[in-house]
């Protein structure tokens, strides 16, 4: 018998036994498996459309400020040493609500590195908001293979710089009710 015939006919009984034996998925499992997140099967139509729609397309209530945001971010090797995950923590010194980031998050192997010059620059874009007066914490994991040009290893804290280098829109107060934002863009 011709080997492709064989080939095909074992990969089609594959599936056939997969489709057969799968359960399918209960609309209550979230993604990331925890009991402490909202699950996409507990939210209306409406609700999940919006959390589909990026946040600079979304509405938004309120007034632009004249004054622009001026924003900070500090970042923070994971403490507990068991993840390749930098945490940030950006704010906003008017107190404004501000969404979406554009951050560049560059390794310092010295601390006159800058991020023309690092040795790896990553760039994350950030669906999410810094709500008024407070402080968004998220977070950027990362594999071995993004490591691979610096050593293998996270560092320290003092071998991360970060800089935002676009936001979205911003208002003096947050919009009500604040964007649905999905599940799955929080850190766990």
């Amino acid at each position: 018998m011709n080997i492709r015939l064989v080939i095909l006919l074992v990969v089609a009984g594959g599936l056939a036994v997969y489709w057969a034996v799968r359960t399918p998925p209960s609309p209550k499992t979230s993604a990331a498996g925890e009991d402490d997140v909202t699950f996409l099967g507990d939210r209306s139509q409406e609700e999940i459309r919006l959390m589909q729609t990026p946040l600079g397309k979304r509405p938004l209530p309120g007034v632009t400020p004249d004054v622009p945001p001026e924003l900070s971010i500090r970042v923070e090797v994971d403490p507990s040493g068991k993840k390749n995950r930098l945490y940030y923590y950006i704010t906003e010194a008017h107190g404004y609500y501000v969404e979406e980031f554009t951050i560049d998050f560059f390794y310092k192997p010295t601390p006159e590195t800058t991020k023309e010059d690092s040795p790896l620059v990553v760039q994350q874009d950030v669906q999410n908001y810094v709500k008024a007066n407070e402080t968004f914490t998220g977070c950027m994991d990362f594999t071995w293979r993004d490591l691979r040009d610096v050593g293998g290893s996270m560092g320290t804290d003092e071998n991360w710089g970060a800089d935002i280098v676009r936001h979205g829109r911003y208002r003096e107060e947050n919009p009500d009710p604040l964007p649905l934002i999905p599940d799955v863009a929080q850190c766990r």
